[in-house]
């Protein structure tokens, strides 16, 4: 099953289950659209030059990415990040959203070493890895979350306002566990 979402006049998306044919039916979507555009208009002008220059296509494949990631991501930048930036100051100084940012993943996701074998070298040796919250899973995320709020709060002092349930939005629910067909005829 996939679906497509237009995104304006040039882009779409198509997201599709990993299988097979939703790869290839995905794939015929975007090329049918592509063939439809380029129908529809072959050139486009050059706004340089005002000459008319063949179309350029970009075709991205890539993994989807769980809504959740977005929104936790929002939250911590939007809600978070910007509060602790309001209300605590170290030695007089007060510090902006994405230093507290950075600050928070090295405090809660040191770097890890990852051996590697570099050019000139017979063996391989540990190199530094930096981690990024963009390589977390939702509900690693969601844990990140509560351990920078529950730091502020506990160790800067700082006082969160949220909107009602934002939080919640945002925070990993573990997916229901779908019952044995022998417990579910049990229960019938």
């Amino acid at each position: 099953m996939s679906r497509t979402v237009v995104l304006d006049d040039l882009d779409f998306v198509v997201a599709t289950a990993g299988t097979r044919e939703g790869l290839h039916a995905a794939v015929t979507r975007m090329y049918e659209h592509a063939k439809a555009r380029v129908a529809a208009s072959p050139d486009k002008v050059d706004h340089d030059t005002g000459e008319l220059a063949p179309r350029t296509w970009r075709f991205i494949f890539g993994e989807d990415t769980d809504d959740v990631t977005v929104k936790q991501r929002g939250f911590l930048h939007a809600a978070v990040f910007p509060q602790i930036a309001e209300q605590v100051s170290v030695g007089g100084v007060r510090y902006t959203a994405e230093i507290w940012k950075e600050h928070m993943r090295r405090l809660f996701l040191p770097d890890r070493f990852v051996m590697r074998r570099l050019p000139g070298h017979k063996r391989a040796t540990p190199q530094r890895v930096r981690v990024s919250t963009e390589d977390l899973t939702v509900k690693q995320y969601s844990e990140h979350i509560d351990k920078v709020i529950a730091h502020a709060t506990t160790e800067l002092g700082v006082t969160f306002h949220f909107q009602a349930d934002e939080r919640e939005a945002v925070r990993y629910r573990r997916p229901a566990r779908k019952q044995p067909k022998q417990a579910a005829e049990a229960a019938a």
